[in-house]
């Protein structure tokens, strides 16, 4: 037969096993009885004062409202820069003179041609006028009537065509001096003095002076929580505005998979150009990942109810991670011993 003293040191590890067996047993373990009942004491705090809202952030810019190169319309000598790189500047304002001598002489030319059709159409308006009252006295052939009225129509429409190329040259002399189309700052200058421009090249950079937009891209995963969340904010420099939400693209973009949003500041503007980062909150309250254990293979939390622990599973929690639960704010959720606990198990909630 055999011996345990015939090995004693196989026989020492197995005469501590035996006792560290008989300790883990004696002792409370992982549920902790009250004393003198099969009541499991715990801890609770209602929902109210543990929930939380999660935030999440993106990435974010203000673009410029309009952002501009400042072209020449004609071909002329550049003479006068009125402005330089970083000048803020008004609608209106001048911003570059160019040359405009031929310009000014092909429209006193169109003026001349203009006046010249004038009068030539006035005398045929004046002819036709006489030819109809000796119509009506039978006293002009039919044949000369119509020369009358023939002449007056072609020179009405050679006077528009004569009036439109006046009017074409105006244009171009009011080219000659380049203007803001809005009020905005002057980001860089691309061409010098004396150059000669043609139709189409850029002179200045213009990008506007404010706007009231914050552009987003929000991956598809965080969209609901994009649109249906709270308390919208952009944040540059330490500083936080307020915002709220214009539009969203439904539609994903082809090559960042992304939605683009964009947002209005609702009081203070952050300066054209800032990126920084847009914030806001969830819409559902939340428990901290704390308080949710593990149950049948399921995430949940656990609730004192009337002395018994109620096991509440959260759909599509994470574990490690909080989750969003609708829950009265009164409700008791069992902060500490939670992880003694199993649904049904009555309990003392300790004060």
């Amino acid at each position: 037969m055999w011996n345990l003293l015939s090995n004693p040191i196989n026989f020492k590890a197995r005469v501590l096993c035996i006792g560290l067996c008989i300790l883990f047993i004696c002792l409370p373990g992982n549920r902790l009885y009250a004393e003198g009942s099969n009541k499991i004491n715990v801890n609770t705090s209602s929902y109210e004062d543990i929930k939380i809202n999660l935030t999440h952030t993106l990435s974010g810019v203000v673009p410029a409202a309009q952002d501009s190169d400042i072209s020449a319309q004609i071909s002329a000598i550049i003479s006068v820069f009125h402005v330089d790189t970083g000048h803020e500047v008004k609608k209106n304002d001048l911003l570059v003179s160019l040359g405009c001598r031929k310009n000014t002489l092909k429209l006193k030319q169109a003026d001349a041609i203009l006046k010249a059709e004038n009068v030539q159409l006035n005398h045929a308006i004046t002819q036709f006028n006489q030819a109809k009252k000796l119509n009506k006295q039978g006293n002009i052939s039919k044949q000369l009537y119509n020369q009358r009225e023939a002449e007056e129509h072609r020179l009405i429409a050679t006077h528009e065509n004569k009036k439109a190329a006046r009017e074409l040259a105006q244009i171009n002399v009011d080219h000659c001096q380049v203007k803001a189309p809005y009020d905005g700052y002057i980001t860089q200058r691309h061409a010098s003095i004396g150059e000669l421009t043609q139709s189409g090249t850029v002179l200045l950079h213009l990008v506007s002076k404010t706007n009231d937009t914050v552009e987003v891209k929000i991956n598809h995963g965080l969209f609901d929580s994009f649109t249906q969340g709270e308390n919208h904010q952009f944040i540059y420099d330490s500083k936080s505005y307020a915002l709220e939400i214009k539009y969203i693209v439904p539609i994903l973009d082809k090559k960042t998979r992304t939605h683009i949003a964009r947002l209005n500041f609702i009081n203070e503007h952050a300066v054209t150009g800032s990126i920084g980062k847009v914030k806001w909150q969830e819409a559902l309250t939340s428990i901290p990942s704390r308080f949710i254990v593990l149950r049948d293979k399921k995430l949940g939390i656990m609730i004192a109810d009337n002395g018994i622990a109620k096991f509440i599973k959260i759909e599509n929690a994470d574990e490690g991670q909080p989750a969003q639960i609708t829950l009265d704010d009164a409700t008791q959720i069992i902060t500490k011993g939670r992880f003694n606990v199993r649904d049904g198990d009555a309990i003392i909630v300790k004060p």
